[in-house]
C-alpha cells in the first residue's frame, strides 16, 4: 500500500512487530531493550498466541564447535544454495546460544549432550548424539538444549512471553488484531501497517521498522496447494498460521524463498490420527509407544488401496530416505491403515485420548473385504491383492516391496470383521516466505533490502532443505534478536511522513482511543471468601491457569474452580474439566494426568498445589 504524506496515523510507534510467537516476542523485547517503543500485533486471541513455538518440542539448536558445524550445516542443505551472510548469522547465533539462554532468557540451559542418560531423547537408539543426521560429517557439532529437562510443554514459550511482560512499559500487545496491509512511501520504504482491530482498520506508523514474524502457512489449504503442491496437509501446530505474512510480503515487493520446504510429524508413514475440520491434528504422543500402528496385522494403503511405503520406519520430521537423498514423500489424499479383528483389539487397549477418540469417531468396519473396499472407495480386487501380498510377506518374513521388518508383520485374517482408519498427512511448519539477509532485512526480487522491513522466524526461515533439529526455534531466537535490534535503530530516511506532534514516548498520536491500549495484562482480581485461596500455574500449553479452591478448617479440599485458562480445545480442556472433581473426591492435587493432556494436567495440579500451599501458610499463622 503506497501512501503520500497526507495519511492520518491512528498511532505511531518506533517499531511494529507482526506476530506474537517465538520470533515476534524476541524481536519485540530486543527492540525495546534498544530504546524503541514497540507494538506487537497478533492475529490470535489471548491465550492462543505463541505460534508454533507454543506447540513445538521446545528444543533449541546449539553448537560448541561452529566451524565443524558449518560442514554439517551445508550437508543438511543437500547441495541447495545458502547465502553466505545468512549462514554466518545462523552459525554465530548457534555458537552463542548457551550465553543467549543465560543472559537474555535468564535461565541456565539444559544441554542434552551434557546429560546423555537423563534427557528427553535418552530413550532413542543412539544416545551419543542429538544430531538429526548422525551419518553426516561433523554431526557431533550439532547439539540441542532446552530451558529445562522437558519437551512439548510450552516451557520456552512461557519464558519468551515473560520477557515481553517484563517490558510492558515499552511494549504494547494487541490480540485479535491482524495486519491487512504494509504501508510504504513511493520509494518502497516501509513506514507502517494497517491493522484491523475491534472492527476498525487502523493506520499504525512505524518510525524505524516493521518486523514480519507472522508464522507460516501450515493451515492454509490454498497456499499448501499453490506453494507445496499437495492436496491438503493437516496442521499439528497452531491453527493461526494461515500465511497472512506471505500476502503482506508480496504486497511490499519481497522476494520469496524456500516455499516448498516443510516439516511434518506423524505416527506411521508420517500420517497422523484423523480430526474434525478446524481442529489440530495430533502426531505421535511423546508419552506412549504406539507400535500397534505398525506392528501386527496392519498396513497402510494410499488412494488406490495399495501399500505405498514402509510402515515401521519413522521419518525424520516428514523426510524419508530416498535413493541417496532425504525427501518429503508424496502425500495421499485418502490414506487408510487397514487391520483385522485381532489388531483392532490391540489398538483398543491404547489408553490415550487421541487414539480412543479416533477409534470412536472415525473407524470404518465391515464384515468382508469387499464391503470394506466399497466403504473406502477402492477396487475390491486391488484391496484383496494387497492383503494377499502382505500375507505372503508376513509368512516369508521378507517384504519385497518396502523391506518392513519381519517381526512387525503378522498374517491378516480376512475371515472376520475388517477395519480401516482414515489418516491425514500432517504438516508441522512451513519455511517459505520473504527472503532475508544476515541482518534480517527482507529482500526485493533484485536482492536489495526493502527499507525498514525485517523478517524473523518460520516465515521465510533460513532452513533451505531437510529438517535441522532445533534450528526452527533457534531461527526465532537468532533472527528475532537481529531483527529487533536493527528495526530499533533510528533511520535517517523517514521522509517526514509522521506528524511532528506525535508523542514518541507514549507511542500514541490519538491518546483518547482506549481501543488502542495494550491487551497484555497480568493482574488477577478475584474475590476470596473465608477458606478460599488462589492458585496460578504457567506450566500448561496455554497461558496461566488460575484456580480458586475452597477448603474446610482442617484443610480438606471441598471445591476447585477454574477461573482462567486457555488450554487447547482438543485435549487440554479435558484435563481442565475432569481433574477438579477428581481432586475434590480424592482430597489431593496429586492425581493421575489425563491421557493426551499431560501438560494441561500438570499445570492444573501445580495451580491447585499452589493454592493449597497458600491455605497451609495462612492457617499456620
Amino acid at each position: 500500500m503506497i501512501i503520500d504524506k497526507s495519511i492520518n496515523w491512528d498511532k505511531v510507534y518506533d517499531v511494529v512487530v507482526l506476530g506474537f510467537g517465538g520470533a515476534g516476542a524476541s524481536a519485540a523485547r530486543f527492540a525495546a531493550d534498544n530504546g524503541a517503543k514497540v507494538l506487537v500485533a497478533e492475529k490470535a486471541p489471548e491465550g492462543h498466541e505463541g505460534g508454533n513455538t507454543r506447540y513445538s518440542g521446545q528444543n533449541v539448536g546449539y553448537t560448541p564447535d561452529p566451524e565443524k558445524f558449518r560442514t554439517y550445516y551445508k550437508q543438511l542443505a543437500q547441495g541447495f544454495h545458502i547465502d553466505k551472510d545468512v549462514e554466518d548469522t545462523v552459525i554465530k547465533g548457534l555458537s552463542n546460544m548457551k550465553d543467549y539462554f543465560s543472559k537474555y532468557l535468564e535461565v541456565e540451559p539444559f544441554v542434552f549432550g551434557e546429560h546423555p542418560n537423563d534427557n528427553p531423547l535418552s530413550h532413542t537408539a543412539d544416545n551419543q548424539t542429538t544430531a538429526t543426521h548422525p551419518e553426516f560429517t561433523n554431526s557431533s557439532a550439532s547439539e540441542l538444549m532446552t530451558v529445562h529437562n522437558g519437551m512439548f510443554d510450552s516451557a520456552l514459550w512461557t519464558v519468551l512471553r515473560e520477557r515481553v511482560i517484563d517490558r510492558m512499559d515499552n511494549i504494547d500487545v494487541w490480540f485479535e488484531s491482524p495486519a491487512v496491509h504494509i504501508i510504504q512511501t513511493p520509494d518502497k520504504t516501509v513506514v507502517g501497517v494497517q491493522i484491523k482491530r475491534k472492527g476498525k482498520v487502523r493506520n499504525i506508523g512505524a518510525r524505524n521498522g516493521v518486523v514480519l514474524s507472522t508464522g507460516g502457512f501450515s493451515n492454509s489449504k490454498i497456499k499448501i496447494q499453490d506453494f507445496i503442491g499437495e492436496h491438503h496437509l493437516a496442521p499439528v501446530g497452531t491453527l493461526y498460521n494461515t500465511g497472512d505474512g506471505i500476502d503482506l510480503a508480496i504486497e511490499a515487493g519481497a522476494r520469496l524463498w524456500h516455499m516448498t520446504t516443510y516439516n511434518s510429524a506423524g505416527i506411521v508413514g508420517d500420517l497422523t490420527l484423523p480430526v474434525h475440520e478446524g481442529e489440530r491434528s495430533i502426531f505421535q504422543p511423546a508419552d506412549i509407544d504406539a507400535k500397534e500402528m505398525y506392528t501386527g496385522s496392519i498396513f497402510l494403503v494410499g488412494d488406490d488401496g495399495t501399500r505405498y511405503c514402509r510402515e515401521d520406519i519413522f521419518s525424520i520430521e516428514g523426510w524419508f530416505y530416498n535413493h541417496g537423498q532425504w525427501r518429503t514423500p508424496q502425500a495421499p489424499i485418502k490414506p487408510y491403515v487397514v487391520f483385522d479383528q485381532k489388531q483392532y483389539e490391540r489398538l483398543a487397549k491404547i489408553d490415550h485420548v487421541p487414539y480412543q477418540r479416533a477409534l470412536k469417531n472415525f473407524l470404518i468396519s465391515a464384515d468382508s473385504v469387499e464391503k470394506l473396499a466399497a466403504k473406502i472407495g477402492v477396487e475390491t480386487e486391488t484391496l484383496i491383492s494387497t492383503i494377499d501380498m502382505f500375507n505372503s510377506y508376513a509368512e516369508s518374513g521378507n517384504d519385497l516391496d518396502y523391506r518392513r521388518a519381519a517381526d512387525t508383520m503378522e498374517r491378516f485374517d480376512a475371515t472376520h470383521t475388517v477395519y480401516a482408519l482414515p489418516m491425514v498427512q500432517s504438516i508441522a511448519q512451513t519455511h517459505g516466505g520473504p527472503k532475508r539477509n544476515g541482518k534480517a532485512e527482507i529482500m526485493d526480487p533484485f536482492n536489495n533490502a526493502i527499507p525498514h522491513f525485517y523478517g524473523a522466524g518460520e516465515l521465510g526461515s533460513n532452513i533451505v532443505r531437510i529438517y535441522q533439529g532445533g534450528e526452527n526455534l533457534a531461527d526465532c531466537l537468532i533472527f528475532g534478536k537481529v531483527a529487533g535490534e536493527n528495526a530499533a535503530k533510528v533511520k535517517p530516511d523517514r521522509n517526514n511522513v509522521f506528524d511532528d506532534n506525535s508523542d514518541v514516548t507514549s507511542g500514541a498520536s490519538v491518546k483518547e482511543d482506549t481501543d488502542l491500549s495494550t491487551d497484555l495484562k497480568k493482574k488477577y482480581t478475584v474475590k476470596l471468601d473465608k477458606n478460599q485461596f488462589l492458585g496460578v500455574s504457567s506450566a500448561g500449553m496455554g497461558n496461566d491457569i488460575v484456580v480458586r479452591i475452597t477448603v474446610d478448617d482442617d484443610l480438606n479440599l471441598k471445591n476447585v474452580e477454574v477461573l482462567q485458562e486457555s488450554e487447547s480445545e482438543d485435549y487440554g480442556k479435558r484435563a481442565i474439566k475432569t481433574l477438579p472433581k477428581i481432586m475434590v473426591e480424592k482430597n489431593t492435587y496429586d492425581v493421575d494426568v489425563v491421557s493426551g493432556a499431560s501438560s494441561s494436567s500438570r499445570a492444573m495440579r501445580e495451580a491447585v498445589k499452589n493454592a493449597l500451599d497458600s491455605a497451609k501458610e495462612f492457617h499456620s499463622k
